[in-house]
């Protein structure tokens, strides 16, 4: 009897070390403590965690000059990940619909989301100290599905995975991928710039 296995529907993340992120990061921390000092915490009411957050406040931080440098990247690495998922940028040109910054202190998270109308996703980390949290994605068929028991867990069967993040990476997934932080371990504070792009 001959036997295939294949993988279809793969859920596809990007992530890549930026080459000079210690200078970024160090521009950005400046200009992201000038923003949080004038602009109150724009948590939504839903969230259950403290953290802060610039969404649905200063949410365009790409068309800031202090952030040039990282749309920039942020335009290359998802074009770089359009060509992967075959999308045609090229006639339709990707485009960060919206960019801010979130800081998650002691015991902070996230809880799961995915964020609609919109292809690409993802986070930037300007600081990951020891012990912070990843980033967690989850299966789409986590919560739909039974879950029968296993003799071990593999990419094959989980529900979801934590990938570890660290100063100066930079991860992508397309925007329908759930995904979450569980509550930080640290006293020191994480900080990422996630961002959204449309065609």
């Amino acid at each position: 009897m001959e036997r295939q296995l294949k993988t279809i529907f793969p859920s596809v993340v990007q992530i890549s070390e930026v080459e000079g992120a210690e200078t970024l990061n160090r521009n950005l921390l400046q200009t992201i403590e000038d923003i949080r000092s004038v602009t109150p915490n724009a948590r939504p009411d839903s969230w259950v965690s403290s953290v802060y957050t610039t969404l649905n406040s200063a949410d365009r931080l790409h068309e800031m000059p202090e952030f040039a440098p990282l749309r920039d990247i942020i335009l290359r690495e998802a074009s770089d990940f359009a060509d992967t998922l075959r999308l045609n940028h090229r006639q339709y040109p990707l485009r960060i619909s919206d960019c801010w910054f979130n800081i998650y202190g002691p015991k902070d998270g996230q809880e799961v989301h995915l964020h609609a109308n919109n292809l690409i996703s993802g986070s930037y980390y300007v600081k990951a100290p020891p012990g912070s949290s990843g980033l967690m994605f989850h299966s789409p068929m986590d919560g739909e599905m039974l879950s029968p028991p296993y003799t071990e867990m593999n990419a094959l069967n989980s529900m979801a995975l934590e990938m570890p993040v660290e100063e100066g990476m930079i991860v992508l997934f397309r925007s329908c991928l759930r995904h979450s932080v569980r509550p930080s371990a640290t006293d020191d504070e994480r900080i990422s710039v996630s961002f959204n792009l449309a065609m």
